[in-house]
């Protein structure tokens, strides 16, 4: 008998809405930056080690293909790499708990700019404290958690790029 868990999809986190521009995305300050150091299977056939990415600046996305929010900002995630392009940065999508299938047929045809991990028996998830569906944790270049986001997160605001740019230790501009 396998273990039942839930996990929420949440529709719009407190504060990081897409549809009321004026407030500013809410980020939480990781309370306990302890979060382990994983390595995970990708898509790609290959295991990723989230140590390889030490010296940048790194999102940790944990989401799910049948999470409609996940969806949306999977899409914004696309274009922040693009922005960011030749910085020390790098976003790190976690599917938990899903059939590698249902995660390729998912991404079928598109060309991503990352790998994208599986956590299949939801352990990433568990040690980090994942409890809503998308969630990301912001590391900094040390690989130490500095803040987190429940929900989805519109990665082209003002207000985020000023945040990722405080980390990547640039002067928005």
């Amino acid at each position: 008998v396998l273990p039942v868990f839930v996990v929420l999809c949440a529709p719009v986190a407190q504060g990081i809405g897409r549809d009321n521009e004026s407030a500013e995305t809410k980020f939480s300050v990781v309370e306990d930056a302890g979060k382990s150091l994983f390595s995970l299977p990708g898509l790609d056939g290959t295991v990723h080690e989230l140590a390889r990415h030490r010296g940048r600046v790194v999102l940790v996305n944990f989401f799910a293909t049948w999470c409609e929010p996940c969806r949306a900002e999977m899409a914004s995630l696309r274009q922040l790499q693009s922005r960011l392009e030749g910085e020390p940065f790098a976003i790190v999508p976690i599917s938990v708990a899903e059939a590698d299938g249902s995660v390729r047929r998912f991404f079928a045809g598109d060309s991503l700019p990352f790998a994208v991990l599986l956590d299949r028996d939801r352990a990433v998830a568990r040690a980090w404290n994942i409890h809503t569906l998308p969630s990301t944790v912001v590391l900094d270049r040390d690989l130490t958690p500095r803040l987190v986001a429940e929900g989805d997160v519109d990665w082209a605001r003002p207000d985020v790029m000023k945040i990722l740019a405080n980390l990547l230790g640039k002067v928005p501009g």
